[in-house]
């Protein structure tokens, strides 16, 4: 599909284009704006929306970057972020008048984002405002951490011998998916870990929590962020062969313990692998989420391959929560420590893009943070 979406926002281009060079009702923008409908209709009878994000000067569909870019970075990004728009949303039922309007809209002064799009053609800006401290509190009060702790715990022993996740791993990722939306501050309410032995279980509700909320930042859709919440809540499923010892000890690990650490991710994959019910992206996340988009971390995925956008969201989110909470050797950094280490992977570790929008749209610290775009 997303090669008919690159066919899509090339059509809508060059109808702008043609719009601007011959006016419209010319049979060139004609043509283009036939074809656009013809693609639009054919995508949204098999979904029922469609969403592109314009992310560090790219057009992304389904968590890829359109085969197109190059182009369109001299043409459609340029058009699209004059207006404010960093995500456009084609909804079924859109009809040919209402891919008109939207050209015509695009074509006239920079206005803000809400002034621009049609009943089934929506734009906005990635990022959610923040709710009244009412809405917020009443939305956190529902997510009931050690009840989740308890019941994640649970569901884990059963997944490690082939059961499929049940309803109530599911409410578990809907009520944290219910927080993200409402744009409740997921940094306020990370847990201060005092017991070891509970780390893995509260870190990874903790990471599900910040990455759900960095799935609604870059304005992922609703199957999205269950998907990828569902995915963050497993990422680390792969500890339940690493020995307690290991993940425990106060020292620095000698090279056969970190090598056996390391596993854990390739344990992950292989459990998740197996097992009907979870989302496609999650065992692709349980092996990425040490991996580094310049080809370093674990395993080695080269440097040419990047990680899942899915598996590059959890990574933000788990080093920051580790960098944040007390470990068997050290105790918790504070946030701004805590930036300035995930800062220093900007470009490396992590896309400077992403990490700015965890840092300014997730954690929303007050203070003044380190710049995430210098490496």
């Amino acid at each position: 599909m997303i090669d008919r979406m690159d066919k899509l926002m090339l059509a809508i281009e060059a109808a702008a284009a043609g719009q601007k060079l011959y006016g419209p009702g010319h049979p060139a923008p004609t043509r283009q704006i036939d074809l656009s409908f013809e693609l639009l209709t054919a995508m949204l009878s098999a979904r029922p929306e469609l969403r592109l994000v314009c992310l560090d000067n790219q057009l992304l569909f389904d968590d890829s970057k359109l085969p197109s870019c190059t182009h369109l970075r001299e043409t459609a990004i340029p058009r699209l972020t004059a207006h404010g728009i960093e995500w456009i949303e084609f909804r079924r039922g859109v009809t040919r008048a209402q891919i008109v309007s939207f050209l015509e809209q695009l074509a006239r002064p920079p206005a803000a984002p809400q002034q621009i799009g049609t009943e089934h053609i929506r734009v906005g800006r990635l990022g959610r405002s923040n709710p009244s401290d009412k809405v917020a509190s009443a939305m956190l009060s529902a997510l009931d951490r050690t009840s989740q702790v308890e019941q994640l715990k649970r569901i884990w022993s059963r997944l490690r011998f082939g059961d499929a996740p049940d309803q109530h791993l599911g409410k578990v990722v809907e009520s944290i998916r219910a927080a993200a939306l409402a744009g409740a501050d997921a940094c306020a309410q990370l847990a201060q870990i005092k017991d070891h032995d509970e780390y893995t279980f509260v870190h990874t509700v903790n990471v599900g929590i910040l990455s759900a909320a960095l799935g609604e930042a870059i304005a992922m859709t609703a199957n999205q962020v269950f998907d990828l919440t569902l995915a963050a809540l497993l990422h680390d499923i792969g500890k339940q062969e690493t020995p307690t010892t290991i993940l425990n000890k106060t020292g620095k690990l000698d090279e056969a313990e970190r090598k056996q650490l390391e596993r854990h991710t390739l344990d992950g994959a292989a459990i998740l692998l197996e097992l009907d019910g979870v989302p496609d992206i999650a065992p692709i996340v349980a092996l990425e989420h040490h991996a580094n988009i310049d080809g370093s971390g674990y395993p080695r995925l080269g440097r040419n391959v990047r990680p899942h956008l899915a598996s590059q969201i959890v990574h933000v989110a788990d080093i920051f929560d580790a960098l944040r909470t007390n470990r068997p050797y050290r105790a918790a950094l504070d946030e701004i420590e805590a930036q300035r280490i995930l800062c220093e992977g900007a470009g490396k570790a992590f896309e400077a893009e992403l990490l700015d929008l965890f840092l300014g749209r997730v954690v929303k610290s007050p203070q003044p943070r380190p710049d995430a775009r210098r490496p």
